[in-house]
């Protein structure tokens, strides 16, 4: 994985954590959307700290496209494109 995507890939989680921090009130929705996001996001961090060794990019994705349909959180996939094409 290039240093361009690694990168992304922390804008992406750092994102993750703050739409977590900022859901609104509580709710059953936005607990099951939180503790989803937060087991997909959790194995990303997992593989930052080896950094990306190992780390399954399309069973990541695959997964986020999931909550994506079902939460509308499409905005993740945005920001990593937006991320991986600065220079």
């Amino acid at each position: 994985m290039n240093e361009i995507s690694k990168l992304a890939y922390k804008k992406l989680i750092y994102q993750a954590f703050l739409d977590m921090k900022n859901s609104g009130i509580y709710s059953e929705v936005n607990f099951e959307r939180n503790f989803r996001l937060a087991h997909v996001f959790h194995n990303l961090a997992e593989s930052m700290l080896h950094d990306f060794e190992g780390f399954d990019e399309e069973a990541f994705w695959r997964a986020m496209d999931l909550l994506a349909d079902h939460y509308q959180l499409h905005h993740y996939r945005i920001i990593f494109n937006e991320a991986t094409k600065q220079t």
